[in-house]
């Protein structure tokens, strides 16, 4: 058995000899200093996400007790599920561990292999994989009212050096851009000057709905930075990165793959809205071309019966001459329910499109992808009117190794904080919620607004995102100490947390004059009894709200309560 397991620890150092900062780099790094604890606990996540590698080394620490009771069980149940997520080196060791094991050994390992490969494998049910359809697909922000340009950076232009930024942010009830958090700027953060120079300058339609001023969270923002007349210096200097990157990714880092998704993100001629990557090596592209008119579906509310917050799922689609459907069938890894699939059916039965290309009987495939809000209906925010969207895609077939979302899910699988973060930000809890379990500070924030914002958050889920702003307000992040601030002088009466919430918004606007964390401690002074408190910082929640064009009706009624030596009202 010891020879066997220093066969397999030397194939588990293979291709780690530069660092990374995934998760799974990271444990790598933990174990090859020997913590073999640490390192386990961080495999354990990444193994969890789907990340063969990884439930290969849980195999080889379960089979040495490394960091972990020796488990010859287990280890060979998570060589099993490495090898189903391709992991293929893992075939030789997972055979060698059968032979030693006993009967009672071998039928107890393959039960566990099968309940891991349920939960973990290419299809299991807590893979990232499967997690991917329940994020907001579709999110259409109100139209711009004022949209200043995005300026490519002057050094950068001379040079010709592409680049992209991505920003998320809220729009609050006046139009006006909040919270702003960068998901992504490549290759330097110079792009991400220039988009939120754009986004703080930009102002969005003021929404009403049912006669109340609404707010709107998670829109997104990409500005796309990129010469037609690249230099040919260039041009050689990001082929050499791209074969660089290439090579790491396929080895299996984390970081690499991250990176080359931005790549292929950035460098890519096609329009991104019409390329897909099909599974299917017998279909190669679309025949003609399809241009989807009107849906024509029925409209879709909250359904309590459905679990999830969102959906997104696609079929391929064959179209005759005038635009019907002929035939169509479910593709991904995700089949939807069976009250969205009706629904999806009666749309593709019913829609209108207009059909162009040689002439001919069929044509298609085309990918149609759905997605529905399932959305409680929420009050302050906006976002759950946009129920229903779908698009019809060309398909053009590309291999998998040039498609960004190729490579971003593997840097996800493997813990990958910005990659999983780009796939999480549409208040997809069970990416986003993962992140933030890892540690990720902005994830945390992110994750916990998410929760916060749902009208029918339950206990648990409301006092996880307490403990996400705890963790992330402990790392500095403002936006964390404002929202936990506002937790406790919201919902709270304990003298200890209005204490803490106090304590929370004084280093806010410490470090800037947020109007909502003067609220939140002039909230708490209230409920301390501290009245006077109370009307000095709701006095100045009032002028900052003024000065930065926040609306300022509600915190005028409050600054009255406690005028009047009564809380104010949420």
């Amino acid at each position: 058995m010891k020879k066997l397991a220093s066969v397999i620890a030397g194939i588990l150092l293979v291709g780690q000899s530069f660092s990374a900062s995934a998760n799974a780099d990271r444990a790598m790094d933990l174990y090859l200093n020997q913590d073999y604890a640490q390192a386990f606990k961080l495999f354990q996540k990444t193994a969890h996400l789907g990340h063969g590698k990884s439930q290969f080394n849980l195999g080889v620490q379960y089979l040495r007790g490394q960091g972990v009771p020796q488990d010859p069980v287990l280890a060979y149940a998570y060589l099993a599920v490495a090898i189903e997520n391709g992991f293929l080196t893992a075939r030789q060791a997972l055979k060698t561990v059968e032979r030693r094991l006993t009967p009672a050994q071998t039928k107890a390992a393959k039960a566990k292999a099968d309940e891991l490969i349920g939960f973990y494998g290419k299809a299991g049910s807590k893979n990232i994989r499967y997690a991917l359809p329940f994020g907001r697909a579709y999110n259409p922000p109100p139209k711009r009212t004022e949209n200043p340009e995005a300026k490519y950076p002057g050094s950068l232009f001379k040079e010709g050096i592409p680049g992209m930024a991505r920003y998320l942010f809220d729009i609050d009830r006046n139009g006006i851009v909040r919270d702003m958090q960068l998901l992504q700027s490549y290759p330097t953060d110079e792009f991400a000057q220039s988009v939120r120079e754009k986004l703080e300058n930009s102002r969005y339609q003021i929404l009403k709905v049912g006669g109340t001023l609404r707010k709107f969270s998670q829109a997104q923002f990409s500005g796309m930075f990129k010469r037609t007349d690249i230099p040919e210096e260039t041009r050689k200097k990001l082929a050499s990165k791209h074969k660089q990157l290439l090579a790491k990714a396929k080895r299996g880092n984390s970081k690499a793959q991250a990176e080359l998704a931005d790549m292929l993100e950035l460098m890519s001629d096609d329009n991104m809205l019409k390329v897909a990557y099909l599974p299917d090596d017998t279909v190669s592209s679309s025949l003609g071309e399809a241009n989807l008119l009107a849906s024509n579906a029925d409209n879709f509310s909250n359904n309590i019966q459905l679990e999830e917050d969102f959906y997104n799922f696609a079929y391929l689609v064959w179209l005759d001459k005038q635009g019907n459907t002929l035939r169509f069938e479910a593709t991904g890894d995700y089949k939807a329910p069976k009250e969205l699939d009706e629904l999806a059916v009666k749309t593709m039965n019913n829609w209108h499109v207009l059909v162009s290309g040689d002439e001919q009987a069929e044509y298609g495939p085309f990918l149609a992808e759905f997605f529905y809000n399932n959305e409680a209906r929420n009050s302050t925010y906006s976002n759950y009117l946009n129920r229903q969207n779908v698009k019809l895609k060309k398909i053009i077939a590309k291999p998998r190794e040039d498609m960004p979302s190729y490579w971003r899910l593997k840097a996800a699988q493997g813990g990958d904080f910005a990659s999983l973060m780009l796939l999480g930000s549409g208040c997809n809890l069970r990416i986003l919620g993962t992140a933030a379990d890892l540690g990720h500070t902005p994830a945390q924030t992110l994750a916990a607004k998410c929760v916060l914002q749902k009208t029918n958050a339950n206990k648990e889920q409301l006092n996880q995102a307490k403990e996400w702003l705890t963790a992330a307000s402990e790392q500095g992040d403002y936006i964390a100490m404002r929202e936990l601030a506002g937790v406790y002088a919201r919902d709270s009466h304990n003298q200890g947390e209005l204490n803490y919430a106090i304590e929370l918004t004084k280093k806010v606007v410490d470090e800037k004059d947020d109007p909502w964390a003067y609220e939140y401690m002039a909230a708490a002074y209230a409920k301390l009894g501290q009245f006077e408190e109370a009307i000095d910082m709701q006095e100045k929640a009032v002028k900052e709200a003024w000065d930065k064009d926040y609306f300022v009706d509600a915190a005028k009624a409050r600054l009255a309560a406690y005028e009047n030596s009564k809380l104010g009202t949420w």
